[in-house]
């Protein structure tokens, strides 16, 4: 009988028995030098054979190790009552058990999708707070999010995690959504896709799994375990699936199921959304994972693999808390009770994704032996020069009365006020999530919840503005409170009046306004109200949405959605016109709070508003309307025309491509055709600009107003120099859904509407887009039927679209040693060479 030792993996293939030593790390390791160069992933067909090899030895207990996490305890008091549940120290967020005898590594995932969370004091510092989600949508840069999401997979790589718990990509509805600074697309689904394309591309060149969340319709933390998301399928589609079908597109290799019910369904047990749209119609070919706990709570938690859920986080003994039933698996007896083709699809799927990103190769310990990894330092110069500037890259210039910035050299003194001005950055100090409130607690830097990062080496509004004031010789006056008279008393001293407003939120509870803490409304207007308003500048730190009352009484606002650990400095420089101004609204800044959609106490939620919400509600009125920004110059647009799309260059760096991102809606389809102008800075600064594209088809199609469908950044354009910009849209840009026949329609007709500052600008041109002769027809390959419709003819023509199947069991399986160059390390494959030399000479 053959034996081995633990930490060895054992492998079949054919006849032949061989022994890798050490190729599932489960004994302590001590981390050196990062050693993960950039990964390109396995193709899906390629993952599948080996996983297909694997699944073909693995027993019952090796497929209930990949279904449901482990690593979590059940909390109790003194009196030995369950008061809530805590990780084990020295675990990742999330953990499945490694299958050492067949080489399957332990999945080793941490939160969250804007920084590696610091979850125990011994991790504070050791990782870079970046800018949150929602800042890095206000960039308007796919490029500036891939470069964000390479330092944070290398930050991951690291720390021994393999895995990241996102992107974050809901759409928001309503905009006191505690969560909103988590999501990257903000209040727009083509924004999200671009950018949710980006992130993954990113993550996933170093090696580490993306894990999208939250599908789907997870839009409010009010009732968030309880409340039934009720939605049409049209909405669904145009509204709030393009962010997820962009992250499958470019090969994201989760996505984790949501806590709430959608049309009367748990996520994580809805076939329709799980199975019929996720993994059939939108042909994702990764693992479906629930969130921590949101296991179907109606207690059919043994359905759920049956219904499309894969994998159960974060797993037993600690969901008994919340379950009187088992959860979706937590014994082999209670797995023989599952159906094969349902475990087998869930261990495949999985199998898949991991080998497909080479964790097999990659993963550097399994707990309890990652303590080591957990603490080293992985933050360094470069990222903390990148979160700089991306967070200044992501403020948004609203106002500029009079030019009042960037900050003139007849500046002597200025006054910074505000109580956010210094605020402190908060530490949860190993708050275990359940126990009390301390763990869903935001700052002014990062948000709260499972996607809080401790922005241990903060630098504040006033330090950074204090610093950058020393060198241009001004004085700095402060008043770091919200105290009115001694906020007026500064002022009367200094030439420019700078106050610093915030407010935060956190995962598990909404908003409960859209104020500024700390009475931060009264202190601006008290300001204005004395005279100072017209060389008052309000710097607002944000987690979505706030009202602006104020707005007109002050001289220039800019806003920042929670710019991580460099804030000050990203302040200083734009402020100090060190970087001129490039951000956009992702969020449209809404005039009345019943100019946006409220969270509801209803367990029922009805989307009755459809596809009308921010900017595409003629209803609402803006303060500030979605996309919208300002810079230090003007640019002139001149006349679009609409033209042949010039050729991408194979191998194009993505990072230099923002006018389409691989893997971006319609990006696996040949360009249906490209809008063109030239943009022309005649002003004296050099800036960039942010060129947008609204396309309005027509009423056939149900969108009340234009939708946004392209969009480009320049780079810095000098004064009097130009910048080219192509607009390319597909197919799908100009298709819209059609609720009857369930399919995509191309439009008859559609006018562009291009812009430099937001939705509702004025200085907007219109061109109406020629769409006869374009060929259809896209060589690809399931089967998603597009249609032609004139709405004046009932004559239809139909192309179809074909993707990879999203089956697995449809993967051709090659035999085992044709797959093993990838599967296995190096000392197995040269075993395997020396055997199958031996054989020949028997």
């Amino acid at each position: 009988m053959q034996m081995w030792m633990p930490g060895e993996a054992v492998v079949v293939v054919g006849s032949l028995l061989f022994v890798v030593i050490g190729s599932a790390a489960e004994s302590p390791s001590e981390p050196g030098e990062p050693v993960l160069p950039s990964y390109r992933p396995l193709s899906w067909d390629a993952a599948y054979t080996k996983a297909e090899s694997i699944l073909a030895w693995m027993e019952a207990g090796d497929k209930n190790a990949l279904l449901r996490g482990i690593g979590w305890d059940i909390k109790l008091d003194e009196h030995m009552n369950v008061v809530g549940f805590d990780l084990k120290k020295d675990w990742y967020v999330g953990n499945t058990a490694a299958v050492s005898r067949l080489g399957v590594p332990s999945l080793n995932l941490q939160d969250a999708s804007g920084g590696f969370r610091t979850y125990w004091n011994d991790m504070v510092g050791t990782v870079t707070c970046w800018p949150s989600q929602l800042a890095l949508a206000a960039t308007w840069s796919p490029a500036s999010v891939q470069k964000f999401a390479v330092a944070l997979g290398r930050e991951f790589a690291g720390k021994g995690a393999n895995g990241v718990l996102g992107p974050a990509i809901e759409v928001h509805r309503v905009a006191r959504n505690g969560r909103n600074f988590e999501y990257l697309s903000g209040e727009d689904p083509y924004l999200g896709a671009r950018l949710a394309a980006a992130y993954v591309t990113g993550v996933q060149s170093e090696g580490i799994l993306a894990i999208a969340k939250h599908w789907v319709m997870n839009h409010q933390e009010t009732q968030r375990q309880y409340e039934s998301s009720n939605i049409d399928d049209k909405t669904a589609w145009e509204l709030y699936y393009p962010p997820f079908q962009a992250a499958i597109d470019a090969g994201v290799s989760a996505i984790m199921c949501s806590y709430n019910k959608i049309n009367g369904q748990h996520s994580c047990s809805n076939p329709h959304q799980l199975q019929a749209a996720l993994k059939e119609k939108m042909g994702f070919r990764g693992f479906i994972q629930s969130d921590w706990w949101a296991l179907d709570q109606d207690f059919s938690g043994n359905r759920s693999l049956a219904l499309g859920l894969d994998q159960d986080m974060p797993g037993w003994p600690v969901e008994k808390i919340y379950y009187s039933e088992p959860s979706l698996v937590h014994s082999t007896a209670q797995l023989a009770e599952q159906t094969p083709h349902s475990v087998d699809g869930a261990v495949k799927r999985i199998l898949a994704a991991m080998l497909r990103m080479g964790l097999e190769n990659s993963t550097k310990c399994a707990p309890p032996y990652c303590q080591a990894w957990l603490q080293r330092n992985v933050t360094n110069t470069e990222h903390v020069a990148l979160a700089r500037s991306l967070a200044a890259e992501s403020i948004v210039l609203l106002k500029n009365a009079g030019n009042l910035l960037p900050l003139s050299n007849s500046t002597r003194t200025i006054a910074v006020i505000g109580t956010a001005a210094a605020a402190e950055a908060w530490n949860p100090a190993g708050a275990g999530q359940g126990v009390n409130d301390a763990w869903h607690r935001g700052d002014y830097y990062s948000g709260g919840g499972s996607g809080h990062v401790v922005a241990a080496n903060v630098v504040t509004p006033l330090e950074g503005l204090r610093r950058r004031a020393a060198l241009a010789g001004i004085d700095v006056i402060s008043s770091p409170s919200n105290d009115v008279a001694e906020a007026l008393a500064a002022a009367q001293r200094a030439d420019v009046v700078i106050v610093v407003a915030a407010t935060t939120s956190g995962e598990s509870e909404d908003r409960p306004d859209l104020s500024l803490d700390d009475r931060a409304d009264d202190l601006i207007a008290a300001l204005a109200a004395e005279g100072h308003g017209n060389r008052t500048v309000l710097l607002a730190q944000l987690p979505g949405a706030v009202l602006m009352p104020w707005r007109n009484s002050v001289a220039s606002i800019l806003v920042l959605f929670l710019g991580g650990q460099e804030t000050g400095n990203a302040w200083a420089d734009v402020l100090f016109g060190d970087h001129a101004p490039s951000g956009r609204l992702p969020v449209m800044m809404p005039a009345t709070l019943s100019d946006t959609i409220e969270p509801s106490m209803s367990l029922e939620i009805n989307y009755t508003e459809g596809l009308a919400t921010s900017y595409r509600n003629r209803n609402f009125s803006a303060a500030f309307p979605f996309g919208h920004g300002l810079t230090y110059t003007t640019f002139e647009f001149s006349a679009a025309s609409q033209t042949a799309c010039p050729e991408v260059p194979n191998g194009t760096p993505l990072a230099t491509l923002e006018t389409l991102v691989p893997g971006a809606p319609g990006s696996e389809e040949t360009t249906t055709l490209c809008v063109q102008l030239r943009v022309t800075n005649n002003g004296s600064v050099a800036a960039s600009t942010v060129a947008q594209l609204y396309l309005e088809l027509p009423e056939v199609s149900g969108h009340p107003t234009p939708f946004l469908k392209g969009f480009e950044r320049t780079g810095k354009v000098t004064p009097g120099n130009s910048s080219e910009v192509t607009f390319r849209l597909t197919r799908r840009d100009v298709s819209y859904f059609d609720a009857l026949t369930a399919a995509w329609v191309v439009a008859d007709s559609a006018v562009a509407h291009i812009a430099e500052s937001s939705a509702l600008s004025a200085r907007r041109q219109s061109l109406r887009l020629s769409l006869d002769g374009l060929d259809w027809q896209v060589a690809t390959s399931s089967t998603t039927t597009t249609t032609r419709v004139s709405p004046s003819s009932s004559s239809t023509t139909t192309t179809t679209r074909v993707s990879p199947s999203s089956s697995p069991s449809s993967v051709t399986t090659s035999s085992n040693i044709s797959g093993c160059h990838r599967l296995y390390p190096p000392v197995f494959r040269l075993a395997a060479l020396a055997a199958l030399m031996a054989l020949r000479h028997l």
